[in-house]
């Protein structure tokens, strides 16, 4: 709407709740369904970040969501993709898992592993 692109302010709600004026913040992490999946992912990892090892996975967390909302949004607004909201923490998870087993080369640790038992894991390092 700034630069004159988006004529009609209801096109620049937020894809993800339709409520307020789509704008960065509120996009990745003050619109409710957004804020919901940050809390998901911290709760689900645990947010330690005391050991090196799990430095790599809390350095994932950030970028893995903030993508996946990203292509979430995207694929909702020029898609019509239906917003899953669970769908989208299990995509983050399964990024994250992804992105560490990359960089933790000696883990024995599967992708299945990273996802259904990271507590322990974490733990255990």
């Amino acid at each position: 709407m700034r630069i004159g692109i988006i004529h009609q302010q209801h096109h620049a709600l937020c894809k993800f709740c339709g409520e307020t004026l789509e704008s960065i913040d509120h996009s990745f992490l003050f619109c409710q369904p957004v804020w919901n999946v940050w809390c998901e992912i911290l709760d689900w990892w645990g947010i330690q970040w005391e050991k090196q090892k799990v430095k790599v996975i809390w350095d994932c967390i950030p970028f893995a969501v903030l993508w996946s909302l990203w292509r979430m949004r995207n694929e909702h607004t020029f898609q019509n993709k239906v917003l899953n909201w669970n769908e989208v923490v299990e995509l983050i998870k399964l990024r994250i898992a992804f992105w560490v087993k990359s960089k933790w080369f000696e883990s024995d640790y599967s992708i299945t592993d990273f996802i259904y038992r990271l507590r322990s894991i974490i733990q255990a390092s």
